[in-house]
């Protein structure tokens, strides 16, 4: 009863806020983001007045160009890959300054945007521009592989990527300096479940614009560049043991990772489910004669609304199942596999995947 009027007052708080000024601006901002991150045109031309001027400098000189020009830049529905989220936002009457952050991994630059907005005709636009960037530097990028399922089949029980493991994992590579994004079979946005805003990183991260971000626009396989990434990570939760194992593109991707670039492989909880059938050059199961764990057929709880148990199904391709008391935190690492038994595994299997990859 209590989650259900929490989720109401949730409802009710966002239909009131959603009319504020802030939300509009906001929503302006959002446009711009989410079309320069995705090749959406027509949300890059609503986001900014016709008579809008980009500004920067340029070997210490003014440089400017029409907002109608910056849209040409990019490619109808093609992602970008900048990594962008929405730093500030002041607003006095009717004219707002919004402060967005932007990430360009491929180029190793991180932009500020400065946006000045004024409303008129009832809708807030941006009217100017100024930027600037500067250089960052990122030791690598891993692949987190992340399902788009929100039930167990065709079961009215719902599920999804379990938030907990996907942010304590996150968490640790982006401290660490690698740059994470994220893959599902279908792309777009992605279900999450599992979610404890009692816990302190979780509720930091559930509230990050740019984490948010990431997880409604996940890459679809075929947008996903594998020389980029130097490992690749399957998050639990149980659904991943369903539109993943069978997606032969994300196998590809983790062949690729694995065999081709000598990255690394990794998966906690459910997580292993989507690379019980990943084949290797030769043949062989990616699992075969490794050391390997996964939530354990004695941890399970829904055994018999799962397509299959995954520790069954590693043992059945061949892994060397290895494995804790129940719900006891559990690390195995063999060959650059490196998967976790459960939730209480996740850090830990992070942290040796941050440690191979340093040597």
């Amino acid at each position: 009863m209590k989650r259900i009027i929490l989720f109401l007052l949730v409802i009710i708080s966002f239909n009131v806020y959603s009319q504020s000024d802030e939300a509009l601006v906001k929503a302006t901002l959002m446009d711009y983001i989410e079309g320069t991150s995705n090749g959406y045109i027509d949300r890059i031309v609503r986001a900014f007045d016709k008579n809008a001027n980009l500004y920067y400098s340029q070997n210490d000189s003014l440089k400017s160009r029409a907002s109608s020009n910056y849209a040409k830049v990019f490619t109808p529905n093609k992602k970008t890959g900048r990594l962008a989220h929405i730093a500030g936002i002041h607003i006095r009457g009717n004219a707002a300054v919004g402060i967005v952050e932007v990430d360009i991994p491929n180029y190793k630059r991180r932009y500020t945007d400065y946006m000045l907005l004024m409303k008129f005709d009832g809708r807030w636009k941006v009217i100017h521009k100024s930027y600037t960037w500067e250089p960052y530097e990122r030791k690598g990028s891993v692949l987190f592989v992340v399902s788009n399922e929100d039930s167990f089949g065709d079961s009215k029980k719902r599920t999804g990527t379990h938030f907990g493991e996907l942010v304590d994992a996150y968490h640790e590579f982006q401290n660490a300096g690698y740059e994470v994004q994220f893959v599902s079979p279908k792309g777009g946005a992605i279900p999450v479940s599992y979610i404890n805003l009692q816990n302190e990183l979780q509720h930091t991260y559930f509230y990050d614009e740019k984490l948010q971000q990431k997880l409604k626009r996940t890459f679809t396989p075929s947008e996903v560049n594998v020389q980029e990434y130097d490992a690749i990570f399957y998050c639990g939760g149980s659904a991943a043991a369903f539109d993943i194992p069978n997606n032969k593109a994300i196998q590809e991707i983790t062949r690729a990772i694995y065999e081709d670039h000598n990255g690394i492989v990794g998966g906690v909880c459910h997580g292993p489910a989507g690379f019980v059938d990943v084949q290797l050059s030769n043949g062989k199961y990616l699992v075969a004669g490794k050391e390997v764990t996964s939530f354990t057929n004695a941890e399970e709880g829904n055994a018999e609304l799962l397509p299959f148990l995954v520790e069954s199904k590693l043992r059945e391709r061949g892994g060397k199942f290895r494995k804790a008391d129940k719900w006891q935190a559990k690390i195995v690492a063999d060959q650059r596999l490196v998967t976790g038994q459960n939730p209480a595994s996740t850090k830990e299997t992070a942290v040796k995947i941050i440690q191979l990859l340093a040597q």
